[in-house]
């Protein structure tokens, strides 16, 4: 496999309830994340932010705001994606989000480039079944909605690079996903979506890693999907959302991303949800967050199984 990673930042919260998201692929940067790559004989190649888009209120959409500037930014980093992959079909990518819209880009960029078989691994506390049925208007909840092209989905997003759905319950796996409203449960059940709760992450994180990429073997590409806000973020104070469920440890993430990289198929991991503007702070959670990035981009190779 290549020792070259395309590092591609996708700056923006369009899709949010507020700013801040769109500063974290300069944060990450100026934190060090380059050398932190480099340094672990990576060869980077470096391709700014594709997408600088902030936050705007959009009080006369309320069922979906922003969809217009949702679509533009993933519809962005969807060309560059595929124009990576098809380039460098052994190289890997690191998105730099943003808010958790930019996974439709990514999906349908890999899925321009490979076809059908791009699985995703989406780790995240949220499940994101959201819609603009029922939910609060925003896309950044709703995302999973999307890439599964659910009947209450905006066809603007879920039709993006094609026609829906852009993933099924076959090439899906929500992995922390332990906050569900009522809405999204039965939507969890109606579609047959597997998921892991955090508990079980913490308590057999090699097993589930085992269960995850046994899952990846019959992929043609595994895109990596990393929200912030799944790790315990009363010590992680950058994570977008602030709430008192605790979500996982950085070094159980570590693990549980590296292993996942660590995948034949994998070839992009995407970091979404960061805020830098949260704490006074944010060094020290940038430092930390940089290091299992760079870990998992150069996680020893697994075997498949055939």
């Amino acid at each position: 496999m290549s020792r070259r990673v395309h590092v591609v930042g996708a700056a923006t919260s369009a899709g949010a309830h507020g700013p801040g998201q769109e500063l974290a692929p300069a944060a990450l940067r100026e934190a060090g994340l380059l050398r932190r790559l480099q340094d672990r004989g990576l060869e980077v190649v470096e391709h700014g932010d594709v997408v600088q888009l902030r936050m705007r209120p959009d009080d006369e959409h309320p069922a979906l705001r922003s969809a217009a500037r949702v679509v533009a930014a993933a519809t962005t980093v969807a060309d560059h994606v595929e124009r990576l992959l098809t380039e460098s079909a052994e190289d890997r990518i690191l998105v730099l989000g943003g808010d958790c819209t930019i996974q439709l880009g990514v999906v349908a960029g890999a899925r321009a480039a490979r076809g059908d078989r791009v699985g995703l691994a989406y780790v995240d506390l949220d499940c994101d079944l959201t819609s603009p049925v029922e939910g609060n208007g925003f896309a950044d909840w709703m995302g999973v909605t999307h890439l599964v092209g659910a009947p209450d989905a905006d066809p603007r997003l879920a039709g993006l690079g094609g026609p829906p759905p852009m993933v099924t319950p076959d090439t899906l796996r929500l992995v922390g996903a332990d906050l569900a409203t009522p809405y999204e449960q039965r939507r969890l059940a109606d579609l047959a979506l597997t998921r892991y709760t955090t508990e079980e992450i913490t308590t057999d994180t090699a097993g589930v890693v085992a269960e995850l990429t046994a899952w990846a073997d019959d992929l043609d590409l595994l895109s990596v999907h990393v929200d912030v806000d799944v790790l315990d973020q009363r010590l992680f104070p950058v994570a977008e959302e602030q709430r008192d469920t605790p979500g996982l440890g950085l070094e159980t993430l570590g693990v549980l991303t590296a292993g996942l990289m660590g995948h034949p198929a994998a070839r992009v991991l995407t970091v979404c949800e960061v805020n830098p503007a949260r704490p006074p702070d944010p060094g020290t959670a940038l430092a930390s967050l940089n290091d299992l990035l760079a870990g998992a981009m150069t996680a020893p190779p697994a075997g498949r199984r055939d």
